[in-house]
Protein backbone atom coordinates (compact mmCIF):
# COMPACT_ATOMS: atom_id res chain seq x y z
CA UNK A 1 0.00 0.00 0.00
CA UNK A 2 1.38 3.22 -1.15
CA UNK A 3 1.86 6.14 1.50
CA UNK A 4 -0.75 8.46 1.37
CA UNK A 5 -0.97 12.28 1.95
CA UNK A 6 -4.11 12.24 4.08
CA UNK A 7 -1.31 10.31 6.52
CA UNK A 8 1.07 13.23 5.70
CA UNK A 9 -1.39 15.71 7.17
CA UNK A 10 -2.45 13.84 9.98
CA UNK A 11 1.08 12.93 11.60
CA UNK A 12 1.46 17.08 10.87
CA UNK A 13 -2.11 17.64 12.43
CA UNK A 14 -1.41 15.62 15.42
CA UNK A 15 1.56 17.17 16.26
CA UNK A 16 0.28 20.29 15.95
CA UNK A 17 2.83 21.64 13.36
CA UNK A 18 2.73 25.11 11.94
CA UNK A 19 2.88 24.44 8.05
CA UNK A 20 2.21 25.86 5.09
CA UNK A 21 0.91 24.00 1.75
CA UNK A 22 2.36 24.84 -1.70
CA UNK A 23 0.07 23.06 -4.84
CA UNK A 24 2.32 23.03 -8.33
CA UNK A 25 3.52 20.74 -11.29
CA UNK A 26 4.55 17.65 -10.57
CA UNK A 27 8.62 17.33 -8.82
CA UNK A 28 10.18 14.33 -9.57
CA UNK A 29 13.43 15.66 -9.10
CA UNK A 30 14.83 19.32 -7.76
CA UNK A 31 16.80 19.63 -11.44
CA UNK A 32 15.06 22.60 -13.37
CA UNK A 33 12.08 23.09 -11.23
CA UNK A 34 10.46 25.85 -13.10
CA UNK A 35 8.77 27.76 -10.16
CA UNK A 36 10.10 29.15 -7.31
CA UNK A 37 9.09 27.71 -3.77
CA UNK A 38 9.08 29.86 -0.52
CA UNK A 39 12.08 29.33 1.19
CA UNK A 40 15.54 26.99 0.80
CA UNK A 41 14.91 23.58 -0.91
CA UNK A 42 15.87 20.45 0.06
CA UNK A 43 16.31 16.95 -1.83
CA UNK A 44 15.68 14.09 -0.10
CA UNK A 45 18.17 10.78 -1.43
CA UNK A 46 17.48 7.20 -0.03
CA UNK A 47 20.87 5.37 0.01
CA UNK A 48 21.78 1.57 0.61
CA UNK A 49 24.87 -0.10 2.33
CA UNK A 50 26.78 -2.28 -0.23
CA UNK A 51 25.44 -5.19 1.62
CA UNK A 52 21.82 -3.24 1.83
CA UNK A 53 21.84 -4.00 5.74
CA UNK A 54 21.78 0.04 6.16
CA UNK A 55 19.03 2.00 4.39
CA UNK A 56 20.19 5.96 4.85
CA UNK A 57 17.31 8.78 3.95
CA UNK A 58 19.86 11.71 3.25
CA UNK A 59 18.03 15.31 3.43
CA UNK A 60 20.35 17.78 2.12
CA UNK A 61 19.74 21.43 -0.06
CA UNK A 62 18.73 21.43 -3.18
CA UNK A 63 21.58 22.83 -4.73
CA UNK A 64 23.91 20.47 -3.40
CA UNK A 65 25.68 17.54 -5.18
CA UNK A 66 26.26 14.46 -2.80
CA UNK A 67 29.31 12.53 -3.18
CA UNK A 68 28.76 9.13 -2.18
CA UNK A 69 32.07 7.83 -1.63
CA UNK A 70 32.73 10.72 0.54
CA UNK A 71 29.35 10.15 2.43
CA UNK A 72 30.28 6.07 2.55
CA UNK A 73 33.23 7.07 4.26
CA UNK A 74 31.49 9.32 7.11
CA UNK A 75 28.82 6.62 7.66
CA UNK A 76 31.62 3.95 8.04
CA UNK A 77 30.28 2.34 4.51
CA UNK A 78 32.68 0.39 1.51
CA UNK A 79 29.87 1.74 -0.49
CA UNK A 80 26.77 3.56 -1.13
CA UNK A 81 24.10 3.39 -3.48
CA UNK A 82 20.48 4.11 -4.45
CA UNK A 83 17.89 2.11 -3.41
CA UNK A 84 15.85 0.72 -6.20
CA UNK A 85 12.27 1.61 -6.78
CA UNK A 86 10.67 -1.93 -5.67
CA UNK A 87 13.46 -1.58 -2.39
CA UNK A 88 11.93 2.27 -2.01
CA UNK A 89 8.73 0.89 -2.10
CA UNK A 90 9.19 -1.62 0.60
CA UNK A 91 11.18 0.80 2.95
CA UNK A 92 8.72 4.28 3.05
CA UNK A 93 5.80 2.82 0.62
CA UNK A 94 6.31 5.70 -1.29
CA UNK A 95 7.46 5.36 -5.27
CA UNK A 96 10.54 7.21 -6.63
CA UNK A 97 10.07 10.83 -6.89
CA UNK A 98 8.25 11.24 -4.10
CA UNK A 99 10.67 10.69 -1.37
CA UNK A 100 10.21 12.06 1.98
CA UNK A 101 10.82 12.02 5.69
CA UNK A 102 7.06 12.36 6.12
CA UNK A 103 6.84 8.83 4.76
CA UNK A 104 9.11 7.49 7.73
CA UNK A 105 6.18 6.13 9.55
CA UNK A 106 6.16 3.27 7.04
CA UNK A 107 9.61 2.27 8.18
CA UNK A 108 7.96 0.00 10.67
CA UNK A 109 11.40 -1.65 11.65
CA UNK A 110 13.19 1.81 12.05
CA UNK A 111 15.68 0.31 9.20
CA UNK A 112 16.36 3.58 8.10
CA UNK A 113 18.96 6.04 9.40
CA UNK A 114 18.19 9.99 8.85
CA UNK A 115 21.32 12.37 8.11
CA UNK A 116 20.71 15.72 7.37
CA UNK A 117 23.66 18.05 5.88
CA UNK A 118 24.95 20.53 8.41
CA UNK A 119 25.14 23.11 5.76
CA UNK A 120 20.47 23.07 6.09
CA UNK A 121 19.95 26.31 8.11
CA UNK A 122 18.03 25.37 10.76
CA UNK A 123 16.43 28.64 11.54
CA UNK A 124 14.89 28.48 8.50
CA UNK A 125 12.13 26.87 6.80
CA UNK A 126 11.88 23.19 5.38
CA UNK A 127 9.86 21.64 2.14
CA UNK A 128 8.78 18.15 1.78
CA UNK A 129 6.50 16.48 -0.18
CA UNK A 130 3.12 14.98 1.89
CA UNK A 131 3.52 11.63 0.29
CA UNK A 132 2.58 12.83 -3.45
CA UNK A 133 4.58 15.18 -5.48
CA UNK A 134 2.16 17.85 -6.60
CA UNK A 135 2.23 19.70 -2.89
CA UNK A 136 5.19 20.77 -0.99
CA UNK A 137 4.57 21.23 2.90
CA UNK A 138 7.15 24.47 4.37
CA UNK A 139 7.77 24.47 7.76
CA UNK A 140 10.08 25.93 10.10
CA UNK A 141 13.36 23.19 10.47
CA UNK A 142 12.21 23.08 14.12
CA UNK A 143 8.64 21.79 14.03
CA UNK A 144 10.26 19.02 11.62
CA UNK A 145 12.89 17.87 14.32
CA UNK A 146 9.77 17.51 16.74
CA UNK A 147 8.15 15.35 14.08
CA UNK A 148 11.95 13.07 14.11
CA UNK A 149 11.57 13.13 17.42
CA UNK A 150 7.99 12.19 17.65
CA UNK A 151 8.69 9.38 15.19
CA UNK A 152 12.07 8.21 17.66
CA UNK A 153 14.76 9.33 15.13
CA UNK A 154 17.56 10.82 16.19
CA UNK A 155 19.18 12.05 12.89
CA UNK A 156 22.76 12.28 11.84
CA UNK A 157 24.08 15.96 11.47
CA UNK A 158 27.18 15.56 8.72
CA UNK A 159 28.81 17.43 5.78
CA UNK A 160 27.78 15.68 3.18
Amino acid sequence: MVATEREAYDLLTKLDVTYQTVEHPAITSVIDVPFELPGPQVKNLVLKSKKGQRIYLVILPDEKQADLKHLAAILNEKRLSFLSEDSLLQALNVPAGTVTPLALPNDYDKKITVVIDRTIDQNNTVGFHPNVNIKTVIMPFKEFQRVLTHLDYAPLYINV
